[in-house]
Order: structure tokens, then sequence, then C-alpha cells
């Protein structure tokens, strides 16, 4: 009886100090997180100058072109992000949610014409229907100028991103 106590005892001391030891590298683990910068959550003080210094000189503050197109009847605002030359605001009109392009030095709502299409999108997607894709899940114009179509869909079981020629509908890369 007093051997299996013992025992007992034994094993409820090692469990405690490998509880201890394994605390002790948790906690170590995150002071390294906190100290180190790699592992911290800190801004990045090179990314934020590279940001400031792309924004040009003498542009109105982002408050005063939010109040310009807040006042053309755009609102709620739901998403700005700053682009090379101009504002990409995502805003509400009427109950529906448009991207808008806004000037960068005096705040006004420029032209975004409609891009030339060879083909209608929904001929491209029964193309690419009729090819045996889908359920097909995204799909963009390309950013590479071209005017393609960027396109993430399943051929089987199996998900694919292609692009798509906007003239032929051809699939150019899978």
């Amino acid at each position: 009886m007093a051997t299996c106590i013992l025992r007992m005892e034994i094993r409820t001391k090692m469990n405690a100090k490998t509880l201890l030891r394994g605390a002790a590298v948790c906690f170590s683990v995150a002071i390294a997180m906190l100290t180190f910068p790699s592992c911290s959550i800190k801004p990045n003080a090179a990314t934020a100058e590279n940001t400031k210094a792309a924004i040009p000189a003498g542009v109105m503050t982002l408050s005063a072109v939010l109040r310009s197109v807040e006042n053309t009847g755009y609102a709620p605002v739901a998403e700005v992000e700053f682009e090379k030359d101009h504002w990409k605001i995502k805003a509400y009109k009427d109950g529906q949610l448009l991207q808008l392009k806004v000037g960068l030095m005096n705040g006004e709502i420029l032209p975004s014409p409609a891009p030339q299409l060879d083909k209608p999108l929904s001929a491209v997607i029964k193309n690419l229907e009729d090819q045996g894709y889908g359920p097909i899940v995204d799909v963009e114009r390309s950013e590479g100028g071209d005017g393609g179509w960027e396109v993430e869909a399943y051929k089987g079981k199996t998900e694919v991103k292609i692009d798509v020629d906007p003239g032929s509908g051809k699939i150019t890369t899978k």
C-alpha cells in the first residue's frame, strides 16, 4: 500500500514539473514574440513612409474628400483605398453599392468608362460551362491590361484558375 501511495506521489510531482516546464516554455515564446521585431505586431515604419511619400503634395484631406462624396449623395461610405492617382471609394447610393474613382486634388468623382468587350461575359461563361467547367466561383477582369478574364472554377472535383481571352472566349492559361 505504501508503495502504491509513493508511486502516485512521484507521478503527481512529475506531472506538476512537466506542466511548469510547459508553462515556462509558452511564457518564453510569448516574451520572444513581443521582443523581436519580426514577431511583434508593430506597424512597419518603412511601409508607412512609402505610402505617405506616394500621396502627392497638395491633395485634399481624406475627410474633405469623404465629405464631398457624401454631399453628392453617396452615403454611407463602406470602404476607402488610396490608388496611384485617385481614391477608390465604395459607397451606397439609392440602395446600391457602387465603386467610385475620386480625384485627389478636388474630390471630384471621375468618370469610369465601361470597358469595350468583344464578347459578353455571359457568352464567355457559357463557353466554359460547355467545356465542363463548373461551378464557376469567381470571375474578374485581369489586371494585366489585356482585358482578359481571370476565372476560378471547378473541373470535376479540382479547383482551377484559368485566364480567358475576352474576344475569342478561349482559355489562354490554366
